[in-house]
């Protein structure tokens, strides 16, 4: 859940847009991972786990951090959808 939260808060919030602003100015890439919610809550994952270093698959590390951090990612775009669909509704 703190995946998709952190990933709606930088992608969608007003509070971040002068940050999304200022790096689409600096990079159309950057501006783009910064406004898309699945592309940040892919990173957040990453980050995320490279920093709790979960371990599923004891021998295969590098297919577990890969498996890990798209599961995480996937499930993450349900959550920030709900929440995308929900600040619809309320209009914000």
């Amino acid at each position: 859940m703190i995946t998709a939260f952190l990933a709606f808060t930088v992608s969608e919030t007003k509070v971040f847009e002068p940050l999304r602003h200022w790096a689409a100015s600096r990079s159309t890439r950057l501006g783009k991972l910064l406004a898309c919610g699945y592309c940040m809550g892919f990173w957040v994952a990453v980050t995320l786990e490279v920093i709790y270093r979960p371990a599923l698959l004891q021998n295969w590390r590098l297919l577990d951090l890969t498996l890990t951090a798209f599961v995480i990612a996937w499930l993450a775009a349900f959550q920030w959808s709900a929440l995308s669909w929900l600040m619809e509704r309320s209009g914000k």
